[in-house]
C-alpha cells in the first residue's frame, strides 16, 4: 500500500512512521508513506498556499490551486482508491473504516489547516472525509498519523501475529478483555484462575464474558 500525505507542515510527520510497527511495515515493503510538502506547489515567490476567506470571515483558507496541482500531479503517476480529507465535520473514524481502508492500494490523505480548504476541493477532488473526534486540532497532521497507523497495522504481514489485530477492541463491536502477564501473583493481586487453567475452552469463555462485561460497563452504545 502507498499513502501520500499532503501537508503544509511536513516536519510534524517525520517521526510517527519511523518507529515501531510503522517502520516494520515500511521495512517489509508492505507500506510506503510519502509526506508531500504542499508549499512545493505554492504560488508566487513566497509559495503561497492560503488566502483570506470570501465574505470577510476571520482566518485563512487553503487555496484551491496549490492543492489541485498537487493532487493532479499525484494522479498522473498512479490511480488512487480514495482522496481523504481530514476535517472535524467528516465521518467519525472507527475500526470498521480502518479495516476497509487497509484493503486499498493507494490513498491520498489531505491535511487541513487554518480555517480549512476551499469548498470546491471537497466537491471535485475529495472522495472521503474523516474526523478522528469531536474536537479541533491545529491541523490534520496528527489526525493523519492516527489514521495511517490504524490502517497500516492491519495490512497482512505487518504484525508478526496477524491474529493479534483480530483480537483488538472494536473488531467485533466489543471492547477487548483484560490482559495479564507474569508474575501470576503480585502483592496478593492474582491473575484470574481461568487464565491459568490451561483449558482453552475455559479461557476463551472467560475472555468472551469479560469482553462483554467491559463493553456493557464502558461503551454500552456499542451493544446497540
Amino acid at each position: 500500500m502507498q499513502i501520500d500525505i499532503i501537508t503544509v507542515v511536513p516536519d510534524l510527520l517525520q517521526s510517527p512512521f519511523q518507529h515501531s510497527i510503522m517502520k516494520r511495515a515500511a521495512d517489509k515493503g508492505l507500506l510506503q508513506v510519502n509526506v508531500i510538502n504542499l508549499r512545493n506547489y505554492g504560488l508566487g515567490n513566497y509559495k503561497q498556499v492560503d488566502d483570506y476567506a470570501f465574505g470577510g470571515e476571520a482566518g485563512m483558507v487553503m487555496m484551491i490551486e496549490p492543492i489541485a496541482a498537487c493532487i493532479n500531479d499525484l494522479k498522473a503517476q498512479r490511480n488512487y482508491d480514495e482522496v481523504i480529507f481530514l476535517t472535524p465535520d467528516g465521518n467519525t473514524f472507527n475500526q470498521k473504516m480502518a479495516n476497509q481502508l487497509s484493503l486499498k492500494e493507494n490513498l491520498i490523505v489531505l491535511c487541513g489547516h487554518y480555517k480549512g480548504i476551499d469548498e470546491r476541493l471537497r466537491q471535485h477532488f475529495v472522495t472521503m472525509e474523516i474526523s478522528i473526534g469531536d474536537y479541533v486540532l491545529s491541523g490534520g497532521e496528527l489526525a493523519a498519523a492516527v489514521v495511517v497507523d490504524a490502517i497500516g497495522r492491519l495490512i497482512p504481514g505487518v504484525l508478526n501475529d496477524e491474529s493479534s489485530a483480530l483480537m483488538d477492541s472494536f473488531q467485533d463491536d466489543l471492547l477487548s478483555h483484560p490482559v495479564y502477564t507474569r508474575p501470576a501473583d503480585y502483592n496478593g493481586w492474582k491473575v484470574p484462575a481461568e487464565l491459568l487453567s490451561g483449558n482453552p475452552k475455559i479461557i476463551q469463555q472467560w475472555k468472551e464474558e469479560q469482553s462483554l462485561k467491559r463493553t456493557e460497563e464502558r461503551r454500552p452504545d456499542l451493544l446497540q
